[in-house]
């Protein structure tokens, strides 16, 4: 069965960006104690996009039933981190 979505992870998302913000905290407080060369070159690596994939599989579903009953399910999982969400709802509406 495929997904019905890849998305990126929420999870892997802030990991990434915290991991990319202490490197960039290290190469402001090298500043003046390294060589400039190096300090350049570690400034420029710290300037480089981050490089977010999509690891989170989405699987949804919504559905209405003959007799009026309203059903929604959502579930989503990231093999890489291991994040996990899911949601159903389910509803007899007016008819």
């Amino acid at each position: 069965m495929s997904a019905d979505n890849w998305a990126i992870c929420p999870k892997c998302k802030k990991m990434v960006e915290t991991s990319k913000q202490k490197q960039i905290d290290k190469v402001m407080a090298s500043y003046g104690k390294v060589p400039a060369e190096d300090y350049e070159a570690a400034l420029i690596a710290s300037k480089e996009p981050i490089d977010l994939r999509e690891t989170l599989r989405e699987d949804y579903e919504f559905c209405m039933e003959t007799d009026g009953r309203f059903s929604a399910s959502y579930s989503a999982h990231c093999d890489r981190c291991g994040f996990k969400h899911s949601f159903e709802h389910v509803e007899q509406v007016k008819i």
